[in-house]
């Protein structure tokens, strides 16, 4: 009967134990998606959500040419519009068009304009557009150069980067080529999906999916360009706005 008592109390304080796990597990999952977290992002997060609403009519019509919900949409690139500093990015523009335009990528690959693209984030989406992308999407976004000058098309790339209109289009071209490279993958829910692309579009196109997965769990994204204090999670940034 002691045995038997004993073996009874040792299960009840197992389940005790995993009931505590879980909730401590529900609690972390529960502050990911609670406004408290935004608590440090402060007046960025509002400059970045009152800058999403200016551009609502454009993100409608980009939605519709990438089949994507504009809410999506703008989750990825929120995290970028909270460190956005418009002062500091002219200086940056300006050291870009020359140093880049005359010397490329390699000498020069700041990230500009908004949504904070590089040149070389730029020249990825145009080429893996052509190489995946219908012919009916590609006349759409309209990503092609009347040139074939290096130097020129450069310098035209570091112009439309500085465009908002145009960061709206690469970024509509970015959804379009996930769409198409991660159409066989699967994904629980919308929320696991917008991780993976703001990952991707945080850390760059030729990652392995080990790699991405181990991103979207990293702290590595820092609220200032100068990069002090805390650092954050890109895609956890991205999926308390989606949720908001």
């Amino acid at each position: 009967m002691y045995i038997s008592a004993k073996k009874k109390y040792k299960f009840i304080a197992s389940i005790i134990v995993i009931v505590i796990f879980c909730s401590a597990f529900l609690f972390t999952k529960s502050r990911y998606s609670n406004a408290d977290f935004g608590a440090a992002f402060g007046n960025k997060a509002i400059f970045a959500q009152h800058k999403l609403q200016r551009m609502q009519s454009l993100f409608e019509t980009c939605s519709a040419v990438c089949k994507t919900d504009k809410r999506f949409m703008q989750s990825i690139i929120f995290p970028e519009l909270m460190r956005y500093n418009s002062l500091k990015d002219g200086i940056e523009a300006e050291s870009l068009r020359t140093l880049y335009v005359q010397l490329g990528k390699e000498y020069a690959n700041f990230s500009i304009g908004i949504f904070q693209m590089k040149p070389s984030f730029a020249e990825q989406v145009e080429q893996k557009a052509a190489a995946l992308l219908s012919p009916a999407i590609c006349q759409e976004l309209q990503l092609e150069y009347d040139t074939k000058d290096e130097e020129t098309i450069r310098m035209q790339r570091v112009e439309r980067l500085q465009d908002e209109e145009w960061q709206m289009i690469y970024l509509t071209a970015f959804i379009c080529i996930c769409n198409e490279i991660y159409k066989d993958k699967y994904f629980t829910g919308d929320l696991e999906k917008l991780q993976w692309y703001a990952t991707v579009y945080n850390a760059g196109f030729d990652n392995s999916k080990s790699y991405i997965n181990n991103k979207i769990r990293e702290e590595n994204f820092y609220l200032q360009q100068q990069m002090p204090g805390k650092k954050f999670k890109y895609a956890a940034i991205a999926g308390w706005y989606f949720q908001l």
